[in-house]
């Protein structure tokens, strides 16, 4: 019984092991698939507000800005 038992507990630990490695595989996938969905819906409620924000308040336009250049002499004695 037990050379039975032998037998049949070393060609079931392949099996096993691929059940087991496959089980893990899915819960990654699934848990990579729930931080993407949850990336998606907070990533298009913040596009929402910045949307509508921009909607309510529009940018002012008044006057490009040009820039502006900052002179300072070098002291080289």
């Amino acid at each position: 019984m037990n050379k039975k038992f032998g037998i049949l507990l070393q060609s079931i630990i392949p099996f096993l092991v691929l059940g087991f490695a496959i089980a893990i595989m899915i819960g990654l996938l699934t848990m990579f698939f729930y931080i993407i969905l949850w990336g998606f819906l907070i990533g298009g409620a913040l596009w929402l507000i910045a949307a509508v924000k921009h909607l309510i308040f529009p940018p002012k336009n008044d006057k490009p800005s040009q820039g502006r250049i900052i002179e300072h002499h070098r002291d080289d004695n």
